[in-house]
C-alpha cells in the first residue's frame, strides 16, 4: 500500500535515521514519572494534585520554549539553544529525582523504590514534601520542552513539504508509542526505579548527540522564509 511505502522511505531519510533515537525515548518519561516517582512517593490524593501540577508544567513550558524556538534568529542559533535547553531540563530534573529517591526521609527509612514506597501527604508531610512534589513539576515541564524540540525540528526539516510534515509525524509517533511499550515492559521487570530512572536519564541525553548534525540542514534565511 502507500501507506507502506512512505513508512519505508521514511525510515530511509537520513533526517530521520538520526532521530529514531530520540523519538524512541521521547515517551520514555512516563513510566517511570507516573509509575516510579509519583506512584511510590505519594498517596493518592497527594498523586491527584501532582499531575495536575505537571500537566499545568507542560503547558506552560510549552508556551515559554515555544517562544525561544521562534524567536526572530538564525534557526541554526534556536536549534543549539533549544538542545541546550533540553539537555539543561533533563540533567536538572531526573537529576534531582534520582537524588531524591535516595536520599528523602521518609517515615522512617530512607528514600524509595520497588517495595519500599513512601506515603507522603500533601498536608500531613508538609514541608518535606513539597520538595519531591516541585521536582515532579520540574519533570513535566522537562518532558514537555523535550517533545516541543522534537516537533519544531521536524517542521524545520520538513518546510512547506506537507507529505514529508506527515510523514515525519507518523515516524515519531510510531515510534515514540515503541519507546513507551518498551519502558512499560521493563516497569513489569523487578528493575528498580532507581534503575529506570538512570536508564531514562541516559537514553534521553544520548538521545541528543546523533540529532546535532541536522542542524546543517536548517537554512540562515529571512526570518519569513523559516518562522513556524
Amino acid at each position: 500500500s502507500d501507506e507502506f511505502r512512505s513508512a519505508i522511505m521514511a525510515l530511509k531519510d537520513p533526517f530521520i535515521l538520526r532521530n529514531l533515537l530520540f523519538y524512541l525515548a521521547s515517551n520514555w518519561f512516563y513510566t517511570y514519572n507516573f509509575n516510579g516517582f509519583n506512584g511510590h512517593q505519594f498517596n493518592i490524593r497527594t498523586r491527584g494534585l501532582n499531575s495536575a501540577a505537571f500537566w499545568a508544567a507542560q503547558m506552560w513550558a510549552s508556551a515559554r520554549f515555544g517562544q525561544v524556538l521562534d524567536a526572530d534568529a538564525p534557526p541554526r542559533q534556536r536549534a543549539r539553544q533549544g538542545m541546550l535547553l533540553v539537555a539543561f531540563g533533563l540533567l536538572l530534573s531526573l537529576g534531582m529525582a534520582l537524588q531524591d529517591s535516595r536520599q528523602l526521609q521518609c517515615h522512617g527509612h530512607l528514600g524509595w523504590d520497588k517495595g519500599n514506597s513512601c506515603q507522603l501527604d500533601l498536608w500531613h508531610d508538609a514541608p518535606y514534601c513539597f520538595c519531591p512534589m516541585a521536582i515532579f513539576v520540574l519533570l513535566g515541564a522537562a518532558d514537555a520542552i523535550y517533545q516541543n524540540y522534537a516537533y519544531w525540528l521536524m517542521s524545520m526539516a520538513a518546510g512547506s513539504d506537507v507529505r514529508k510534515t506527515a510523514m515525519y509525524s507518523a515516524v515519531y509517533k510510531g515510534v515514540q508509542s515503541l519507546g513507551a511499550g518498551m519502558a512499560w515492559i521493563i516497569d513489569l521487570s523487578e528493575a528498580s526505579y532507581f534503575l529506570q530512572g538512570a536508564l531514562c536519564l541516559t537514553l534521553t541525553l544520548g538521545a541528543c548527540l546523533p540529532v546535532l548534525p541536522c542542524f546543517n540542514i536548517l537554512e540562515d534565511g529571512k526570518k519569513d522564509d523559516y518562522a513556524a
